[in-house]
């Protein structure tokens, strides 16, 4: 069922990147101005540790690397693990229920730690920019 529900998931995220545009930092669907917003963006004004994230999904989908890599620098590496769950998943799907390779099953879940440790990096490296630019304030 999980292999379901990510599946699901993932081909969402996918055609909504493809149906999204980004302009001027904002994201629009079919000409029409989509409602983006963080919490505790908008209430502290701290980037959250995946904002930037779905632009730089739209952004990817429609070519642009650089952009994608601005809005989040990580969002290409999350973009093409979201690409290979599709293939993934579907490969779990097909098969019988306790035949799955297990290094590939292996292979997966390190890359979803590798992944979640990244971001937090990432956003732990935001934050000390913030500490340290209130700091020399």
């Amino acid at each position: 069922m999980q292999h379901k529900i990510i599946l699901f998931v993932c081909v969402v995220i996918l055609v909504g990147a493809v149906l999204l545009h980004v302009s001027a930092n904002y994201l629009y669907f079919f000409g029409y101005k989509w409602p983006v917003s963080c919490l505790l963006y908008q209430t502290l004004g701290i980037k959250c540790a995946l904002c930037g994230l779905t632009r730089s999904f739209c952004s990817l989908a429609h070519g642009d690397f650089r952009a994608s890599a601005k809005f989040h620098p990580l969002g290409p590496v999350i973009f093409a693990f979201t690409c290979l769950q599709v293939p993934y998943r579907i490969y779990h799907l097909s098969i019988k229920h306790g035949s799955a390779n297990k290094i590939l099953t292996r292979l997966n879940v390190g890359l979803v730690v590798t992944l979640a440790i990244a971001i937090l990096i990432n956003w732990f490296i935001y934050l000390g920019g913030l500490i340290y630019d209130l700091a020399i304030c």
